[in-house]
């Protein structure tokens, strides 16, 4: 197969991707009329976070005085 081939397949095949693209985007548009954001749930299901620290102190454990690096 010529080179030449390969590089009029790739330019088709590119222009039919960027085609297609186009075409899907086209297709799905914003909807201006749709929300911004959802409609509220009741406020019987909603969910609480406790936000606690992850590291627990040992106190056992001796301090770390140093790292390593490799």
């Amino acid at each position: 197969m010529p080179a030449w081939s390969l590089k009029v397949i790739a330019c088709l095949l590119t222009g039919l991707a960027t085609v297609g693209s186009a075409l899907y985007v086209g297709g799905h548009l914003k909807n201006p009329a749709a929300p911004l954001r959802p409609p509220v749930v009741g406020a019987s299901s909603a969910i609480v976070l406790h936000l606690e620290p992850q590291v627990q102190v040992n106190p056992g454990q001796p301090p770390l005085t140093f790292t390593s690096v490799s």
